[in-house]
């Protein structure tokens, strides 16, 4: 005789009720709509003016921007949705993928953004919503869509309108940048550790350069949190350091104790400020340079009032 307890398992599965779907409130839900928005996925360290602009002819580029309130209780501890779950369904029923979004304002990524967010540990004394952002290629004339989510634990669904295309947000507006200081040499003097265990090492100059150490105090102005974390967030990478020409110059890395790290992850309270130093590599002989945020001229730099020394 066959054993008989898979059957009954599989009948006992059956029976089951599926997970119920929770339905989630959007405490906004708006959308800004762009003829053309320059991507930041590639950015890295590319010179500064050679972008990568998305423009597609015959479209606008709709970006749609929801906080939702968070449904946490005793039983919902967190709640997913990939980006195949997210859609913006046009009046004629048609249905877009996000093709992109923002983790930082003004700093375009092309890769979707997912939805991923956890309860507070101390609820219920707080509360966390949940944001979420997505760039949706529209067609032209198209007034307005309803963006849905649906994956297996939530559901959205609510009216966005289109509105009239706009310039898209400057990465460099979010912050003040101001230079506190300049100084040139031949010679870095680093070093790896502390101690008995420490690695001296040097950095020289190429012939006909010097090493500039340019410090910077950054003071947060508004959040470029797309997640809502009231801070100004950036890289060392995003900055970029030209001659009067536009030439870009190399930047050497930022200063870390008695090292040099290629890019260093950065953050401000809004309402504060902090200072960092970056080094750079530049001609001998260059009076005056121009410090970009992306693309953004944030302040000249004074080279020339800084004599060159043999080390640091």
């Amino acid at each position: 005789m066959k054993p008989i307890f898979p059957l009954a398992a599989a009948l006992s599965l059956a029976a089951l009720p599926a997970l119920a779907q929770t339905d989630l409130t959007a405490l906004s839900l708006t959308a800004r709509a762009y003829d053309q928005v320059t991507s930041w996925q590639e950015r890295g360290f590319r010179p500064a003016g050679l972008t990568e602009v998305v423009r597609v002819p015959g479209h606008i580029l709709l970006d749609v921007r929801a906080v939702l309130d968070g449904p946490w209780s005793d039983t919902i501890e967190r709640v997913q949705a990939g980006s195949r779950d997210i859609r913006l369904v046009l009046p004629d029923g048609r249905e877009l993928e996000p093709e992109g979004g923002y983790q930082y304002w003004g700093q375009l990524g092309l890769v979707p953004r997912t939805i991923s967010a956890r309860r507070p540990r101390d609820f219920p004394e707080a509360d966390a919503d949940i944001h979420w952002n997505g760039l949706f290629l529209v067609p032209e004339g198209v007034t307005q869509a309803t963006l849905t989510i649906a994956s297996a634990d939530i559901r959205f669904s609510g009216m966005v309108s289109v509105p009239k295309a706009s310039t898209p947000e400057g990465a460099a507006s979010f912050a003040s940048f101001t230079p506190q200081g300049v100084r040139r040499f031949r010679i870095a003097e680093l070093q790896d550790g502390n101690g008995a265990g420490a690695v001296p090492s040097t950095l020289t100059a190429l012939p006909g350069t010097v090493l500039a150490d340019i410090e910077v105090r950054v003071g947060g102005i508004a959040s470029n949190n797309a997640d809502g974390d009231d801070r100004f967030n950036w890289s060392t990478s995003d900055f970029r350091l030209t001659d009067g020409q536009g030439t870009t110059l190399p930047l050497v890395g930022e200063r870390f104790m008695r090292r040099v790290l290629d890019s260093q992850f950065n953050g401000v309270d809004i309402g504060d400020a902090t200072e960092r130093r970056m080094l750079w590599l530049v001609p001998e002989d260059l009076t005056e340079a121009r410090l970009l945020f992306g693309e953004t001229e944030v302040a000249r730099i004074d080279l020339a009032s800084a004599a060159i020394t043999e080390t640091d």
